[in-house]
């Protein structure tokens, strides 16, 4: 729809700087300088240095996927019969699929204190899948890939203008459905249009005094979310040993 109303991209065009400049911007970018009258901030995870008022409000957090080779169909629908996306219940969750030719497995989640490379995490994942699905143990994997998801302090979502600058940002793991829903209402608030008022205009983007963009509490926090996996595993092993052995006197 941009291309057809004569809208151009051009990517991997890192911008460096944004500068008022006769009443509206001047973006430093990688490959040279552009005006602009009006500007959207859509990085979430990926905010940079160039916009600190936001880079101190998102917690990139990565998220590491693995995709399984083709598996036969047999398999595939004894262990994912329908095409839900699944979630499980823990602290740390990890999130699996099948591909939109449901001939793999598509298996995701945070499986290292710090970010990871491809490689460990790949291993890790696969791990874990085996776990929960021991029929899989012979499946080879084929890819391998990791993504910045944009999280926020108060686990919310976040459209607005600062500065004069318009931004939407901070889906929290949800940004294939909030992404495409707040794209297009901050698109038409940057036009003035009145139909790009949403709830989320009146909340306050919070940010921390001692937080400037590199979260290094997230190793902490994932060990102890971890811990609390791992007690209440426990937790549920002990009441079924109780129950088993109720059941049997």
């Amino acid at each position: 729809c941009a291309r057809k109303n004569g809208a151009k991209l051009i990517a991997n065009c890192r911008v460096k700087k944004i500068r008022r400049s006769n009443g509206g911007f001047r973006l430093v970018t990688a490959n040279g300088d552009i005006t602009a009258a009006k500007v959207i901030i859509a990085t979430s995870g990926y905010t940079g240095d160039a916009t600190h008022w936001h880079r101190r409000r998102i917690i990139p957090v990565g998220s590491y996927i693995i995709a399984t080779e083709p598996l036969p169909e047999a398999t595939i629908a004894r262990i994912i019969p329908t095409r839900r996306v699944i979630t499980d219940t823990r602290k740390l969750v990890v999130y699996y699929r099948t591909s939109p030719d449901r001939r793999r497995i598509l298996f995701g989640g945070r499986v290292s204190l710090n970010e990871s490379n491809l490689r460990t995490s790949a291993y890790r994942l696969r791990r874990e899948m085996v776990r929960l699905f021991p029929e899989l143990a012979a499946a080879k994997i084929s890819h391998s890939w990791m993504g910045f998801v944009g999280y926020t302090f108060d686990q919310l979502p976040h459209v607005g203008c600062y500065n004069g600058l318009h931004y939407s940002m901070g889906y929290c793991g949800s940004g294939v459905s909030l992404a495409s829903y707040f794209g297009m209402k901050i698109g038409l608030q940057a036009v003035g249009d009145p139909a790009g008022a949403t709830p989320f205009d009146r909340l306050h983007f919070p940010a921390r005094a001692w937080y400037r963009g590199r979260p290094w509490f997230l190793a902490p926090a994932v060990f102890y979310y971890r811990w609390c996996d791992w007690r209440d595993r426990l937790g549920d092993g002990r009441k079924g040993g109780k129950k088993s052995r109720r059941n049997s006197t």
